[in-house]
């Protein structure tokens, strides 16, 4: 996604629609090669950092290696699970990926759904 100040606006209201996610406590948008799009981390929240973006791209396309080499289907989702916390990785179409810090106690298929259904439309678009 280029710096043009509509696609900023855009990424920006994606970045404001993940965040208004009940239980996302950080959330990225982010290039295949690692780099953030667009971000978001509540006060309190470890910083966002460069490695994060990176480690996520990397996750996502060390998945899709593993799936091409079952010659499976891509996968549309990645879930990792800490004792604190779960970071979902999506794919968000060729241009994108996004990758959210989503609190223990939350509902996570509903918010997989909702994070799901957003990477969709943002895939259609990028």
């Amino acid at each position: 996604m280029n710096h043009h100040p509509s696609a900023e606006k855009e990424t920006q209201a994606y970045i404001d629609e993940i965040r208004s996610i009940v239980s996302v406590v950080a959330c990225a948008l982010v290039s295949p090669e690692g780099l953030i799009i667009g971000k978001y981390f509540r006060e309190g929240s470890p910083s966002p950092s460069l490695l994060f973006a990176a480690a996520s791209a990397t996750v996502l396309a060390s998945a899709e290696a593993a799936c091409s080499s079952m010659h499976t289907q891509q996968p549309a989702m990645i879930t990792i699970a800490t004792i604190d916390a779960t970071i979902l990785i999506f794919s968000a179409g060729e241009a994108a990926l996004i990758t959210a810090v989503i609190d223990k106690s939350a509902d996570l298929p509903t918010v997989q759904g909702q994070l799901a259904t957003i990477a969709t439309r943002i895939g259609e678009v990028m």
